[in-house]
C-alpha cells in the first residue's frame, strides 16, 4: 500500500524540490528545443525558489512518501489584469510528480491542498500553462476540472523567411506644408482691409 503525505513544504524540502524541478526541465526539454535549458538553470531556478519561499503570496506544496519527497506543486497569488472584475488569480506554476508515482492520484491530493489555500486567499480561480505538447499533463488537468480559456502562439523569429527588399524610392510625394508666416498672411487677406 502506498502512503502519500501531502504538506506544506519546509525549508529543508527546497533542495530536493530543486532536483524535482530538474527532472520537470529535463522531460519539457526532450519534448520540445523550445524548452531547452541554460547551463545554470539549476542554480538560477534554486535561487528563484528561495526567493519565492519567503513571501506570503507563495505556496510550495510537497508530496512525501517514507521520508522521500516525489512530487511538488508551487502556487502563487497573482495581481490580475486591472481592467477585469476579478483583482486576483491564482496560478500553478510548477507541478510534478515522479513518473513511478503518476496515476496514483498524487497531483489531486496536491491540487486539493492548494485549492484549500486558494479559497483561503479568496481566489475566485486558478490558472496554469501546460505545455502543448504535453497531452499526458494536459489529461490530467483536464481530469482535475481545467478547461482551456486562453491560447498562447509562438513564432522563432529565425523561421520567417527573408522578404524581398521594397525599393527606397518614394511611392507618394509629399506636398511642402506652408509656414506660419505664409498661414497668417492667408488670414489677413481673407479679413480684408482694417
Amino acid at each position: 500500500m502506498i502512503l502519500i503525505e501531502v504538506r506544506d513544504a519546509n525549508k529543508g524540502d527546497l533542495r530536493e524540490v530543486t532536483s524535482l524541478w530538474r527532472q520537470l526541465a529535463e522531460l519539457h526539454s526532450n519534448l520540445s528545443d523550445h524548452f531547452a535549458l541554460s547551463w545554470d538553470s539549476r542554480l538560477r531556478w534554486s535561487k528563484y525558489l528561495s526567493s519565492k519561499f519567503k513571501e506570503l503570496s507563495t505556496k510550495l506544496i510537497v508530496a512525501e512518501e517514507n521520508g522521500k519527497l516525489v512530487g511538488f506543486m508551487l502556487c502563487l497569488l497573482a495581481p490580475n489584469t486591472p481592467v477585469f472584475a476579478e483583482r486576483k488569480i491564482g496560478v500553478i506554476s510548477d507541478a510534478y510528480v515522479l513518473p513511478e508515482r503518476r496515476m496514483k492520484g498524487v497531483t489531486k491530493l496536491m491540487f486539493d491542498h492548494a485549492v484549500q489555500w486558494f479559497k483561503k486567499n479568496k481566489v475566485r480561480s486558478i490558472q496554469l500553462g501546460v505545455a502543448a505538447v504535453s497531452l499526458e499533463a494536459m489529461e490530467v488537468w483536464r481530469k482535475l476540472g481545467f478547461e482551456p480559456y486562453m491560447m498562447y502562439e509562438r513564432l522563432d523569429i529565425s523561421k520567417i523567411p527573408a522578404r524581398p527588399r521594397i525599393s527606397s524610392r518614394k511611392l507618394i510625394r509629399k506636398t511642402k506644408s506652408p509656414t506660419r508666416k505664409a498661414l497668417r498672411s492667408r488670414i489677413r487677406i481673407r479679413r480684408g482691409p482694417s
